[in-house]
């Protein structure tokens, strides 16, 4: 528990990451400020189960409204509101597929890059802010073709340097690796330059999976890094390869509140977050539990046995991250199972008419 119920301004609080790390922010003993695009997001999010169970826990939560986080001084209200840290999950790690080459810049890079940016000169005009954590990615310091194309043989580690990567980019994906890799750099210019009152943490993760509680139909679990893990599982024979490191959305929330704490962590540093490292989850186990524990999908058609997705091995060392925040990450089929289960309620839910 946090000694004192410390404020935390989370912006993406009505995203996959963004509200389970609003969730275990609260259960952490935080008051939370959550930044969400609409009105609307912040009503689904008090009707979540997560949020009603916290009783009075669930008074220390409230909401500001903050439409687009790359807009300038988009977050100059919100830091005013008895703010002491800042988590930043409005930093999307995937994208619109169909966004076309000219728009690369504009609609992937240049928010990235203006949300990073925001974020920190808002900091910066408020000395009460003690902490930024920032949600980046693996993406950020290891190159697209060692993620997605050719097998690494590189261990990826905390110290790894913001990749340096030039347009053309071949596709969404390449893209935004090289807006996460822009923002990694820019914070660090930032630190550099500014030298601010306060520290960055950021948090680099692989593939983020689980449950997501805002989703409202098994359509909601079609997009993002869910879309991606449940696509084989669905009878899609996928073209393009993913990286072998993945690790579950609440360890990733879990570390994110961790996070704060100023004292287990003095200083601006990066932390990897995967549930294997070395060289990544056993992606062949998740035919085995389909077939296993979901017959009864298979045969309604729900599922498939029948679809293939290719990994590029990727190797890192998260040592760091487990040892500092005495954390042990939960297991790929622990990920996969998760987002299965929710992935059949909702179809049952839906064949039932409910």
């Amino acid at each position: 528990m946090a000694a004192t119920a410390s404020k935390v301004l989370i912006t993406g609080s009505a995203s996959f990451v963004g509200f389970r790390t609003l969730v275990a922010t609260l259960e952490a003993g935080y008051r939370v400020l959550g930044a969400v695009p609409q009105r609307e997001d912040a009503d689904h999010i008090l009707s979540t189960p997560s949020i009603k169970r916290m009783g009075d826990l669930g008074g220390n939560l409230t909401f500001i409204t903050v439409p687009d986080i790359a807009a300038d001084r988009s977050l100059a209200e919100a830091v005013k509101r008895d703010v002491e840290y800042i988590i930043h999950t409005d930093s999307p790690m995937t994208v619109n597929s169909t966004v076309t080459a000219d728009r690369y810049d504009s609609q992937i890079i240049q928010p990235l890059l203006k949300g990073t940016n925001n974020v920190l000169s808002a900091a910066l005009g408020n000395p009460s802010i003690k902490r930024v954590v920032m949600t980046s990615s693996l993406m950020a310091i290891a190159p697209y073709n060692e993620l997605f194309e050719l097998e690494s043989f590189t261990t990826f580690n905390d110290a790894s340097p913001a990749q340096n990567s030039n347009p053309p980019y071949r596709n969404t994906v390449e893209a935004l690796c090289a807006g996460k890799a822009r923002a990694l750099a820019a914070t660090n210019m930032f630190l550099t330059k500014n030298k601010p009152h306060f520290t960055v943490i950021n948090l680099m993760p692989g593939l983020v999976i689980g449950h997501d509680e805002l989703a409202k139909t098994w359509r909601d679990l079609n997009k993002g890094s869910n879309q991606q893990s449940l696509r084989h599982l669905r009878g899609d024979k996928v073209p393009t390869k993913l990286p072998s490191q993945t690790v579950f959305v609440d360890d990733v929330a879990k570390v994110h509140a961790l996070a704060l704490n100023t004292k287990k962590v003095a200083t601006t540093q990066n932390f990897l977050l995967s549930s294997s490292a070395n060289i990544g989850s056993p992606w062949y186990r998740t035919l085995e539990i389909v077939k296993k524990e979901y017959a009864d999908q298979v045969k309604k058609g729900w599922l498939s046995l029948d679809g293939e997705q290719p990994i590029n091995r990727v190797m890192i060392d998260d040592g760091k991250t487990k040892k500092v925040f005495n954390i042990n990450f939960a297991g790929f089929d622990k990920q996969i199972r998760s987002l299965l289960d929710q992935y059949v309620l909702l179809k049952t839910k839906e064949e039932k008419g409910n």
